[in-house]
């Protein structure tokens, strides 16, 4: 199984919060900057969500194209035939 990785822009927003956290440890006492297992373990979280994410636009793009598809075919004419 492949772990989940999430893109580049997300990366940066973790990282950005992981920053964001240490200078704040710095600052206050009553803050603890995360530790790499910390940081990795938050990592695969946003690559787990950004997968969810994407898996689920996926799943919606899918359904949306299924029914315009469905509501085409209901408007052509029908080709068969009635019987007298």
């Amino acid at each position: 199984m492949t772990l989940p990785i999430e893109p580049n822009d997300v990366v940066r927003l973790i990282e950005e919060y992981i920053e964001d956290e240490h200078v704040s440890a710095e600052k206050w006492e009553n803050r603890t900057p995360l530790d790499e297992a910390g940081i990795s373990h938050l990592h695969s979280v946003a690559a787990e969500v950004y997968a969810l994410g994407f898996h689920g636009g996926t799943c919606v793009a899918n359904e949306r194209n299924n029914r315009r598809r469905d509501r085409e075919r209901a408007a052509r004419p029908s080709t068969a035939q009635e019987k007298p």
